[in-house]
């Protein structure tokens, strides 16, 4: 989807471009206006990027922050599962078709099979 997007975009800025030599001129004289006057901003402007460059300061050590915590908060949950219950983490036995299925209450070893297998049916030979 983003490459679609990005294709249509950009198909669509080609399609605005000037043909003629004239406008052509005047488009590219203004592109290089607005990218001087975008990299020269801070030479104009050294308040404003003093508080930009102080307000992204704060901004990168509150992101570290967040993350460092999300990072520990991740790790202390792991742990205290792994404590909790040592034994979740031990691989399961399997059983083989000959043990004997244990009964729980009033349960019977029938009431272990799937019914959705259906009945053998034997044919006589």
């Amino acid at each position: 989807m983003f490459f679609v997007r990005t294709t249509l975009v950009l198909g669509l800025g080609i399609l605005l471009l000037p043909t003629d030599q004239e406008s052509q001129a005047r488009v590219f004289s203004g592109a290089k206006t607005a990218v001087a006057w975008t990299v020269t901003f801070c030479d104009r402007n050294p308040a404003t990027c003093v508080q930009g460059r102080q307000a992204w300061d704060v901004f990168v050590k509150k992101a570290e922050f967040g993350v460092r915590m999300a990072f520990d908060l991740i790790n202390a949950r792991d742990d205290t599962k792994q404590a909790a219950s040592p034994t979740a983490i031990a691989p399961a036995t399997q059983r083989t078709p000959t043990q004997p299925r244990r009964t729980s209450g009033t349960l019977q070893n029938t009431d272990f099979e799937p019914s959705w297998r259906g009945k053998v049916i034997k044919t006589g030979n």
